[in-house]
């Protein structure tokens, strides 16, 4: 019985650990690449939008005032 040493499970075990993590570095790159590509054409296809002023706001209504400012104060509420 060995006291130091890695058996054939162990080892299959880090091997196919080590197979995930470099699967998972590879995604993660093709997901940066997709993103910055992506970034790339929605910034360039905002540089070619001709700028615009807003539309102006039809049927626009006045602010609305406090109610408080039309009630009168009861007598006895006045300190």
């Amino acid at each position: 019985m060995r006291i130091t040493g890695i058996s054939n499970h162990g080892l299959a075990a880090i091997a196919l650990l080590v197979v995930i993590l470099w699967g998972c570095i590879f995604a993660e790159r093709s997901i940066r690449r997709q993103a910055r590509e992506q970034t790339l054409i929605l910034l360039r296809s905002n540089r070619l939008l001709p700028t615009q002023a807003p539309a102006p706001v039809k049927n626009r209504r006045r602010p609305a005032t406090p109610l408080a400012s039309h009630l009168p104060v009861p007598v006895d509420l006045k300190v």
